[in-house]
This record gives structure tokens, C-alpha cells and sequence, in this order.
């Protein structure tokens, strides 16, 4: 009898975490996220950021660059591929200067909204991207996100981006 009354209170938590208390989040918790995020992005962790991506993550971009306007709506397995091959162009850069280029990495929250029940929020950011003084790129974004399992995960993204470089 004592096993069953156990097994109760052990599945009534794990129902509760799993459905409710795993699902909340706070401004602070999504601010740590964001700076976790930062990091990675300076060590150019593709794999990182791919495993902050919910399942069905959809990420509608427009990108508007010396050769013209760009859009393009892209899913998980889209933006991890952008991502990495982004992310080896830099990492090839840094290598051929030997360092020599530094590239800088600025992200700023501009507001957190959290839905009433605390499992969804809207972000919205500002990134900029910097060689030394000179302004790569610049983009302002407004993700969504939700928390599943005490992670926090990007659930969708709306960007805007100004590339200030030419492209390939």
C-alpha cells in the first residue's frame, strides 16, 4: 500500500513539473539565457544554439544588404545549417588572420514580455556585429520563447537584418 501511495506522489509531481512549474519562466531566468547565449555566440557554438531551438522552431528573416532585400522563413533544421555555415566563414577568418580580426558581438533585450502564465514570452533584441569599428551587420529581432523541461527554448523568430558588407 505504501509503494502505491509513493508512486502517486512521485507521479502527481512529475505531472505538476512536467505540465506547469517546468513550463514557467521569470525576466531574470530569460536575461541569464540571453547572456548564455552571448557566450556561445562568441565561441561560435552552431551546436549551442541548435539545441536551444524547440522542434517546430520557424525563423522568418529579412535581410536587406548591398545586393537587395531578402526573405526567407526557415525551420529547425534550415537555421542550424545557416547557422553553422555562418559560423564557419568566421571561424575560417579568424584562422586565416590568425586572430588578427576580432570580430565583436553586441546583443541588448530591449523588453521581455511574459504571458500571464508565465510560459511564453515575447523578446525583442538588438545584435550588432562589429570587425574592429566597423559595423558588419546589425539586427533587431523579436523571439519567442518557451520553457519545456527547465530549459528555455526559441520557439520563433522575426528578424531584420542590415548587412553592411557585400555578399559572396
Amino acid at each position: 500500500m505504501g509503494k502505491w501511495i509513493l508512486l502517486a506522489l512521485v507521479s502527481a509531481f512529475g505531472a505538476w513539473w512536467f505540465f506547469h512549474a517546468g513550463r514557467q519562466m521569470s525576466e531574470d531566468a530569460i536575461e541569464a539565457q540571453y547572456d548564455l547565449d552571448s557566450r556561445a555566440l562568441v565561441k561560435f557554438d552552431a551546436d549551442y544554439f541548435c539545441d536551444r531551438m524547440a522542434d517546430d522552431y520557424r525563423h522568418e528573416a529579412v535581410t536587406f544588404g548591398l545586393n537587395g532585400t531578402q526573405r526567407q522563413t526557415l525551420d529547425k533544421h534550415s537555421s542550424c545549417e545557416e547557422m553553422r555555415e555562418g559560423f564557419r566563414a568566421f571561424k575560417r577568418l579568424n584562422a586565416l588572420t590568425n586572430g588578427a580580426i576580432q570580430l565583436s558581438f553586441q546583443n541588448r533585450i530591449v523588453e521581455i514580455t511574459l504571458s500571464d502564465d508565465r510560459k511564453t514570452a515575447d523578446v525583442e533584441s538588438i545584435s550588432t556585429v562589429r570587425m574592429g569599428r566597423r559595423l558588419l551587420s546589425r539586427s533587431h529581432s523579436m523571439d519567442r520563447v518557451i520553457r519545456r523541461n527547465g530549459r528555455i527554448l526559441h520557439e520563433a523568430t522575426q528578424s531584420k537584418s542590415w548587412v553592411y558588407v557585400p555578399a559572396k
